[in-house]
């Protein structure tokens, strides 16, 4: 009787623990404001929450989300996963002023659960101007390992090095529908003057397809990269 007492108590813990991920300053393709990050997001079998920071870097405007209508979904899926709940978030008309520089502001929006195993996703309003959106949210250890060390060697100067990991990121995950690699792999390349190279990639980067394509075309065009490309 004991030991069928044993098992039935290890069975319910087993039933409690359930599933659970907590992916730490996940890496972030599109945002609305630079010094916006995700400090973490925590899943479990009910609810994904994901915990916001935006810092006061230079004097920014009151922050307010317009509306309480906002979802994740994995890149791509159809399926919106709609939000239950948040933490000091401000809904219209309530809104975040920022008076210090450096002043930190967070909260937290809790979703319905993201499937198991996704490895990246977004959060946007479900509304067709989508002011507040955050794309391509990282959850896949091994990519944001690459990509912060990507962004690591560009800040200590280090072209060689960050080419190597944004090229090592394109070549990880040919399903990552996001052309943050393929974008720093053109740009460094071009900075580079090693412009045939930039050429052969730019050429890749057409005959793919990325959501944040557009966006990513026009700021090639700012920074005078894509006139030096055909």
């Amino acid at each position: 009787m004991m030991k069928k007492t044993l098992i039935v108590f290890l069975l319910i813990g087993l039933g409690i623990a359930g599933y659970a991920q907590l992916v730490n300053n996940p890496s972030i393709s599109i945002k609305p404001i630079a010094s916006l990050s995700i400090t973490k997001v925590v899943t479990n079998d009910s609810t994904t929450s994901v915990y916001i920071k935006i810092v006061n870097s230079k004097q920014l405007p009151p922050f307010s989300l317009k509306t309480r209508d906002l979802f994740i979904r994995p890149v791509s899926d159809p399926n919106n996963l709609k939000l239950l709940r948040s933490v000091n978030a401000p809904f219209a008309p309530e809104k975040h002023a920022f008076h210090t520089l450096n002043e930190v502001f967070e909260f937290t929006l809790v979703f319905k659960a993201l499937p198991k195993g996704t490895k990246y996703f977004d959060l946007m309003e479900n509304d067709t101007k989508r002011d507040f959106y955050i794309q391509g949210i990282v959850l896949d250890a091994k990519l944001n390992e690459i990509i912060a060390r990507g962004f690591d060697c560009y800040a200590r100067a280090d072209g060689n090095g960050a080419l190597k990991a944004f090229i090592e990121m394109a070549n990880t995950d040919l399903y990552f529908e996001y052309g943050l690699a393929y974008f720093n792999i053109i740009y460094l390349l071009t900075v580079s003057n090693r412009i045939p190279e930039a050429q052969e990639w730019y050429d890749k980067w057409k005959n793919r397809f990325f959501y944040d394509k557009t966006l990513l075309e026009n700021e090639m065009t700012r920074m005078g990269i894509k006139q030096k490309l055909k």
